[in-house]
């Protein structure tokens, strides 16, 4: 057992094998987790500097409608990471500024993983009544919904989504172009 393990673990407790990494003395990332790791580092990747961001000395009324519309191609998929980044942000902010929201998530979470990890044909029985797995995932939604509804997780998707629009929309439509110089684009003919 490393220094590490003995920070955070008792002597007496056995470890699995292959659950800690011996340089790092961290949990290993379950395998069925592997492709969500990787995705979310193929993301950070593409992410773009904060400074270049919010560089608003590149900021500039743009002259036309024909100026928003290529600025925003462009930006949007120069800057996607970033907005997605600043939409999970807003995602997290509302969920932990609504009690009850953050209440409904964590049952309905729940009972859905422990609905999903029982084995496969075990049964409930209540009252003499017997419930399958697909049963209980039934019932979970039935109670879920209602209880998502009363926490108001509808306004805040759409509260969301209307926000990240109009940041997105206003920051994109705003920032200049790399070979814009505050000019519109030169058109070149060519017969």
């Amino acid at each position: 057992m490393t220094v590490d393990e003995k920070l955070f673990i008792e002597e007496d407790v056995e470890l699995p094998s292959g659950l800690f990494n011996k340089k790092m003395g961290s949990i290993n990332i379950p395998p069925q987790l592997n492709s969500a790791k990787e995705w979310v580092l193929s993301k950070r990747e593409s992410l773009r500097p904060w400074q270049e961001f919010g560089n608003y000395s590149r900021a500039s009324k743009p002259a036309n409608i024909a100026v928003i519309s290529r600025r925003v191609t462009h930006n949007v998929t120069y800057y996607y990471t970033n907005y997605a980044f600043i939409s999970t942000l807003l995602v997290i902010y509302c969920i932990i500024s609504s009690p009850l929201l953050l209440l409904a998530i964590v049952v309905s979470g729940t009972a859905c993983y422990l609905i999903s990890t029982q084995k496969e044909g075990k049964t409930l029985q209540i009252g003499g009544h017997t419930f399958t797995p697909k049963d209980q995932a039934m019932i979970c939604a039935c109670i879920s919904l209602p209880l998502l509804f009363f926490a108001s997780a509808g306004t805040v998707i759409f509260w969301v989504i209307g926000l990240t629009c109009s940041v997105v929309g206003v920051h994109a439509s705003m920032m200049q172009l790399p070979n814009e110089d505050g000019t519109e684009f030169e058109m070149n003919e060519s017969v």
